[in-house]
């Protein structure tokens, strides 16, 4: 019997790493396009613009608070009132405003041209820091 699970573990190990990670992006990829014909599904069936992101985020809140509160417990630091106000304004001008932006775009173009464009956002962060001469 150990025989069996040894052979499994062994066909398992033998997939290349690098084709692991190809793979996991791939699988990335196909998400991030899912993604983007069920937002503009949900735009077409009517839903506000403004309201779809605070969807987004209860449920990311809902989904990663056990795994945050339980694998992070022991490192985390405590949670002050200027801690708390830094989370809610680098959520609201970082990620809130971002899945506004990206909202209002796939309103005015298809999934496929908000797909291509998102491709493209290594790129010209790339460019921009190589314009401000930033070293990574």
């Amino acid at each position: 019997m150990a025989d069996t699970g040894s052979a499994s573990s062994n066909r398992m190990c033998s997939v290349p790493e690098r084709a692991k990670l190809h793979m996991a992006m791939l699988a990335l990829q196909f998400g991030y396009a899912g993604f983007h014909v069920v937002s503009r599904f949900a735009l077409n069936m009517g839903i506000s613009k403004l309201v779809f992101p605070v969807y987004r985020n209860i449920i990311a809140l809902l989904l990663l608070v056990p795994f945050a509160y339980f694998l992070e417990k022991k490192e985390r630091p405590s949670l002050t009132l200027s801690f708390l106000i830094q989370f809610f304004l680098l959520a609201l001008v970082g990620i809130t405003a971002n899945q506004g932006f990206y909202l209002l775009g796939l309103d005015n173009t298809s999934p496929t041209f908000a797909s291509a464009i998102q491709n493209s956002v290594p790129a010209i962060t790339f460019l921009m820091a190589a314009i401000l001469r930033k070293s990574i």
